[in-house]
């Protein structure tokens, strides 16, 4: 790992700081950096700066800097072409980025001695019409929903073109396994294994009791239909919205042929990072 490509939030306070340290330990390593074009203005490096889209050319690792919406934003650059990623987190949550703040020169001796791990994760990719399909990866999720309107969004779905359920619902969520702990979680769904491989799809708020989460095997390829007449049906992938699909057109996800590389420095299993940050299976508090 001779070259670093840095990615980041440029919101978090220290981001900054974080960004500067690491370019003053590559300098001092015989690392060659490169910054995306906003952080470089942001900390006036921009002799090293990198337009985003072709900053994977010139980087052997990403370094995404922030916290989980940098690293979804890292997953589009970076899986297409088989760069790994390293997450380090400055935000909240971080469920994707496990390495903290103050792990960070440890980190950057490991990933320079090649003295890590990669995960592979599955991602998604969307078709939308009249968009250029390449444009449309997704690591967590594809969500289909009523936008800003206040009425139902009303689908129907398919599995390899056979007719599987019709939904009235606020919309619909088709997740990957690694996309199961985020937008799919909140709205009931599952918790995967993020090492599987599989689809899941998961209704919003359905106007039936009958509509549960729906797995299917990753092989799949998965397509909704927008039934409502003089209803948009507004999509996004990751949390950006890409369009809209009007009455009676279709939209497909499907299991992409690119895996994003997650670097693994920690060792922690995917369990022990649902019980520290989502407090999964801990016991309520009792009065005493």
């Amino acid at each position: 790992m001779n070259r670093f490509g840095i990615i980041g939030h440029l919101d978090r306070p220290q981001i900054k700081k974080i960004t500067n340290e690491i370019i003053s330990w590559s300098e001092k390593n015989g690392i060659e950096c490169r910054i995306c074009n906003d952080l470089a203005r942001l900390v006036g490096s921009e002799d090293i700066s990198s337009d985003l889209n072709d900053i994977w050319k010139c980087s052997d690792v990403i370094i995404s800097l922030g916290g989980d919406g940098s690293m979804l934003s890292s997953a589009r650059v970076a899986g297409p072409h088989g760069i790994p990623v390293l997450g380090i987190n400055l935000g909240g949550l971080g469920f994707l980025t496990e390495i903290s703040e103050n792990q960070l020169f440890r980190s950057l001796e490991r990933l320079k001695s090649d003295d890590f791990e990669i995960e592979e994760r599955m991602m998604l990719e969307a078709s939308v019409p009249d968009l250029d399909s390449d444009s449309h990866m997704a690591l967590n999720d594809v969500v289909y929903d009523h936008g800003y309107a206040s009425n139902l969004a009303k689908l129907d779905l398919y599995s390899n073109d056979h007719y599987v359920c019709s939904y009235d619902a606020d919309g619909i969520i088709i997740s990957s396994p690694t996309g199961s702990t985020a937008y799919s979680l909140s709205a009931g769904g599952p918790i995967m294994n993020p090492l599987m491989d599989a689809l899941i799809v998961n209704p919003i708020s359905p106007h039936t009791l009958t509509l549960r989460p729906i797995v299917f095997p990753s092989t799949d390829k998965i397509t909704v239909k927008a039934v409502g007449k003089g209803r948009k049906i507004r999509i996004s992938t990751d949390g950006r919205i890409l369009g809209n699909l009007e009455y009676e057109q279709t939209s497909s996800v499907r299991k992409s042929d690119h895996r994003l590389k997650l670097i693994k420095l920690n060792g922690d299993s995917f369990f022990e990072i649902l019980r520290s940050k989502l407090h999964w299976g801990a016991r309520p508090l009792l009065n005493s």
